[in-house]
């Protein structure tokens, strides 16, 4: 919970470990039941959440943290995580855009980590940047020539593949999704005010 005006952050899990370390360095760590780690908020992103209270419910089961955000707290860029009503037509049970591409992106610093020889993305990090980026242009053409020929599932089958090799290039680079969400972000309601695709 942001500890200026209450809003809610997110929810997660911790255990004694992770909240020792929060205790201990002010600044909020969980742990992860499907990877069976301690991992600290904001580590790969710098969105961290630094602790300013700390409160337990009445059953002992619960705890409240209130802190002080560091940028975006939800992984799509959004302040928080709970930013879609449950009765908005937007609201959809499959996976989030930005959850997809978080994804991507994990699965890939997982090829950088731990390479395989039948990972086709481990190929492409492994033939380096100028591999990478010829990919990303191949593709962009695809996506162009597809786009004049008007077909629809074309034009998403092509457009995927140029996302797939941007986000790998991003990986390449180390730049996190929410990164590019923060720099959409800014580009909105600033017509006249500095160029760019959405002015």
């Amino acid at each position: 919970q942001d500890w200026r005006d209450g809003t809610v952050l997110m929810v997660a899990f911790m255990n004694q470990e992770a909240l020792q370390k929060t205790i201990e360095t002010k600044s909020v760590h969980f742990w992860s039941r499907s990877r069976q780690t301690l991992w600290e908020k904001g580590e790969t992103s710098g969105h961290k959440l630094q602790l300013k209270d700390l409160f337990l419910d009445c059953d002992g089961d619960a705890l409240l943290v209130k802190v002080e955000p560091v940028g975006p707290t939800c992984h799509t860029g959004e302040r928080a995580c709970f930013f879609s009503r449950l009765d908005s037509p937007e609201t959809t049970t499959s996976e989030s855009w930005g959850g997809i591409l978080e994804r991507l992106y994990q699965t890939i610093q997982e090829r950088k980590r731990q390479p395989s020889s039948e990972s086709y993305t481990s190929k492409l990090l492994e033939g380096g940047v100028d591999r990478i980026l010829k990919k990303v242009v191949e593709e962009a053409g695809e996506v162009a020539i597809a786009g004049k020929g008007g077909k629809k599932d074309e034009i998403v089958y092509e457009t995927a593949d140029l996302l797939f090799h941007t986000v790998v290039a991003l990986g390449y680079h180390n730049i996190t999704p929410q990164e590019i969400y923060q720099e959409l972000a800014t580009r909105f309601g600033t017509s006249g005010l500095r160029k760019g695709p959405t002015s």
